[in-house]
């Protein structure tokens, strides 16, 4: 079961990290939340990861702007969540997973993943940091980082009527990165794989899930 620890990063800062610890762990991966923090379906994911062989860790990105900051999936809870994300800096969000890394690195590779904002700060982190692999799911802003490249084995997952991130952006992302690979999920909006929230797509969550896996464990081996 996933549980709540401290990291501290190299700014004196102490935050919130979900963690669940795999038995004899492949390797690590560190989980960036959406807009509404740090949430069930997160912790939840930290313990599918861990069931599979794969040490997880979610930081609390929100952390920065207080204690225990969760939103709701309603549209307000969307709009506190932007501007929680607004709030902290670039600086600030490298730095909290560096820490992740840092005490996860001592039991092997590590991969960054993250969703919708959170998979925006996968991209950049995979160009900024030294980590073994990264996944991007749905990554909002991926448009507006695009002088920004993967100095690790990516690969990216998208819905192709994802409302946030449309065909005709997407589109610019995979033509900008052709070494990246860009899996697409047709009839599928933004946040499919999250069964907590509307757009949830069982069906195409369960490929996205095993491509996943498949993806670390080659990376890992």
């Amino acid at each position: 079961m996933s549980y709540k620890s401290k990291l501290t990063a190299s700014d004196g800062h102490e935050f919130t990290v979900t963690r669940a610890d795999a038995d004899n762990a492949i390797g690590s991966i560190i989980i960036l939340h959406a807009v509404y923090g740090v949430t069930d379906h997160i912790a939840d994911l930290c313990d599918r990861f861990a069931a599979e062989g794969i040490s997880a860790a979610a930081p609390w990105l929100f952390d920065r702007t207080g204690p225990d900051v969760v939103h709701s999936y309603a549209h307000e809870g969307t709009d506190a969540g932007r501007q929680s994300y607004a709030a902290i800096t670039e600086e600030q969000i490298l730095m909290d997973i560096e820490a992740c890394a840092g005490e996860l690195r001592q039991s092997g590779p590590v991969a960054l993943c993250g969703f919708c904002t959170g998979g925006t700060w996968a991209w950049v982190g995979a160009d900024a940091l030294d980590l073994d692999a990264a996944i991007i799911y749905y990554g909002s802003q991926v448009a507006d980082h695009l002088h920004r490249k993967p100095k690790c084995p990516a690969e990216m997952h998208y819905g192709d009527i994802d409302f946030v991130v449309p065909m005709e952006v997407l589109s610019t992302i995979r033509e900008q990165n052709p070494d990246v690979p860009c899996h697409v999920y047709p009839g599928c909006n933004h946040a499919f794989f999250n069964p907590d929230q509307k757009f949830y797509d069982e069906d195409a969550a369960a490929v996205v899930w095993e491509r996943s896996l498949s993806f670390l464990r080659d990376r890992f081996s």
